[in-house]
């Protein structure tokens, strides 16, 4: 298994970066993300990826917008992510946690992690 932990800083509301976490496709942020379904009750998902491959997401944990915690799978690949968002008003924190399993060798989940939160801070202009 290999882990990392980011923080990303944003100059906006955590209830915008929750919306945008919740959902990869508005406004087309995850630019890696073609389609998003979600169930009826919100603790399920599907990411359809622009490669032709789906990721299966379980929520565990959904607080607004405090505490974002979910498993994913993604074909051998699987893992844990965990997002705690800290501030208010015009300033967030964001505090991000990867455990993933089924990575190649020389894949570091820090780099995937930092790219997905770098293409946030460019729609969000923060």
């Amino acid at each position: 298994m290999k882990s990392c932990v980011v923080t990303a800083n944003y100059a906006c509301d955590p209830n915008k970066v929750w919306l945008y976490l919740t959902k990869p496709t508005l406004n087309g942020w995850r630019r890696d993300v073609s389609s998003y379904e979600e169930s009826d009750d919100g603790l399920k998902a599907t990411e359809k990826n622009t490669d032709g491959s789906e990721t299966q997401i379980v929520f565990t944990r959904k607080e607004k917008p405090r505490c974002l915690s979910c498993n994913f799978q993604k074909g051998k690949i699987s893992g844990t992510f965990t997002a705690l968002l800290l501030g208010g008003g015009d300033a967030t924190s964001v505090e991000c946690t990867l455990d993933v399993n089924g990575l190649g060798l020389f894949t570091k989940p820090e780099k995937l992690l930092n790219e997905r939160l770098e293409m946030l801070r460019q729609t969000l202009g923060a």
